[in-house]
């Protein structure tokens, strides 16, 4: 498989400029850096998509153009790819007018989340199936399971073993309800990647002192059950702690701020460097696409599905 595509990909994107912990800067970056032309960026005001053009300009050394309305800037800027990366309330109307116009999408976490609104898995069905059926490849941005390469050359052994019992730590700058929303998708990513396709049972919650609780569940899947313990925390400033355990084999993210290098510390004290997760998800979205890979309709379903399951079962 090759690792850079050989079309040149005119990408689009909203939320291009990093606000608490969006990584739209970042997937801009990285779109740029493997040869895409970012045509356009969408905002919500003339003066803040003026602002993130220059932004992006000086910073990353490429020139784009700003809009306020999405069909707007596809209808001007031609794009073969969008990146929505505004925040999870607009991303159905958002995915909507992409379906509409027949492109690909890299989304960010969750695919969408109506709060106000009971969950209808019907309507994420009928959403995902738009994207099948026009053969346009529709992805999360979640990012995590690119870092398995590096876990598993500290723990060779742990590739080998059954898994019983995964654990993570995120610590998102949201709270309460919207805590869970956006950092559960990192961890159903990684426990849909190490086991497959399964179900949420049994979740119970502790909260803990300050903003920091844990969720508990059990993940039903063909290959039997795994026990998945989640701890929250809010971190409003970066970098923020992070990591995961497979089988109780460790491994803390820690970040370098001044060039954000991430090494993985682990149990013996030891620490190794980590290839940029996000980067790594940007080139493998873009190889899908070069090859013609179809969207994971069942995954992206699970995705919402579980997600849904562990909000339901928590009081917040």
């Amino acid at each position: 498989m090759r690792e850079v595509p050989v079309s040149v990909h005119r990408v689009l994107i909203l939320g291009a400029r990093r606000r608490n912990q969006g990584l739209g800067e970042f997937i801009a970056k990285y779109f740029h850096e493997q040869g895409a032309v970012i045509c356009g960026i969408v905002g919500t005001s003339r003066d803040s998509v003026e602002g993130t053009c220059l932004y992006l300009k000086a910073q990353y050394g490429f020139s784009t153009r700003g809009f306020t309305d999405l069909a707007q800037a596809i209808e001007e800027s031609k794009p073969t790819v969008v990146v929505i990366a505004s925040p999870n309330q607009y991303h159905f109307e958002h995915l909507q007018v992409v379906a509409q116009y027949n492109l690909s999408c890299l989304c960010e976490k969750p695919l969408f989340w109506k709060d106000e609104e009971p969950f209808n898995p019907g309507e994420v069905e009928t959403l995902v199936d738009r994207f099948c059926r026009n053969g346009k490849l529709l992805q999360l941005v979640t990012q995590w399971p690119c870092t398995l390469d590096d876990f598993y050359s500290v723990y060779p052994g742990a590739n080998n073993e059954p898994l019983k019992r995964f654990s993570m730590l995120l610590a998102p700058v949201s709270t309460g309800k919207q805590m869970v929303v956006d950092a559960m998708p990192h961890v159903l990513s990684m426990v849909h990647v190490l086991t497959g396709i399964g179900s949420v049972k049994h979740v119970t919650q502790k909260i803990e002192a300050g903003e920091r609780f844990k969720i508990i569940f059990d993940y039903l899947h063909a290959g039997g059950r795994l026990e998945v313990h989640v701890t929250l925390v809010r971190s409003p400033k970066s970098p923020r702690p992070a990591g995961y355990a497979l089988n109780g084999n460790l491994v803390w993210r820690t970040i370098r701020m001044k060039d954000y290098q991430m090494f993985f510390s682990v149990n013996s004290g030891g620490r190794i460097r980590v290839s940029d997760p996000l980067k790594k998800l940007v080139g493998r979205f873009l190889v899908d696409l070069e090859s013609g890979q179809p969207t994971d309709k069942e995954r992206l379903i699970a995705s919402m599905t579980d997600l849904n399951t562990i909000v339901e079962n928590l009081k917040l």
